[in-house]
């Protein structure tokens, strides 16, 4: 620090305003931001996962609708797969993050001669190597009955089941 010879030299060196931040209240700022970025950054992750998960059930539901329409023109889902009817095997079609099986509710394709052509399963796996593994799959069936856990590897469709993981 400079030494004054005068207390005068030294009251108009402190008097005097100076403009800028110093070296500490800088490094308390980017402290702050760091502690922001930390608890932030997980939490948009997280988010992420539901919004990929909420966009599959939206294209699931136009499947479901465009099989109702099959259906209504021809009294029946036979033949039908996830590539006629919707034009792909995975949600979504570009830069895939699910692949998408459409059965009857036995599991078997409904181009099987033996599957019960009268209904229809929509099974919709994550990839392993997308930001949606692990998440669990999700189902939707002719009844109009959903279901969603968290890692599950089952469909488990029910009167009560749905997709908020509840």
């Amino acid at each position: 620090m400079k030494k004054y010879t005068s207390s005068i030299q030294a009251k108009l060196y402190f008097a005097i305003p100076r403009s800028g931040f110093t070296l500490i209240e800088l490094m308390i700022v980017v402290a702050i931001i760091g502690i922001l970025a930390a608890i932030a950054y997980p939490a948009y992750g997280q988010y992420k996962v539901r919004v990929h998960r909420t966009d599959a059930q939206a294209e699931m539901m136009q499947v479901a609708h465009r099989l109702t329409n099959f259906k209504m023109a021809n009294q029946t889902f036979a033949g039908r797969t996830a590539t006629n009817t919707y034009g792909a095997t995975t949600i979504p079609r570009t830069q895939p993050l699910y692949d998408i099986v459409l059965t009857d509710v036995d599991g078997l394709e409904l181009t099987n001669a033996s599957a019960k052509v009268r209904t229809w399963r929509l099974v919709a796996t994550p990839k392993t190597s997308t930001s949606q593994a692990g998440d669990g799959i999700i189902c939707l069936n002719d009844q109009g009955q959903k279901f969603w856990a968290k890692a599950a590897t089952a469909c488990v469709l029910s009167a009560t089941s749905n997709w908020d993981g509840r």
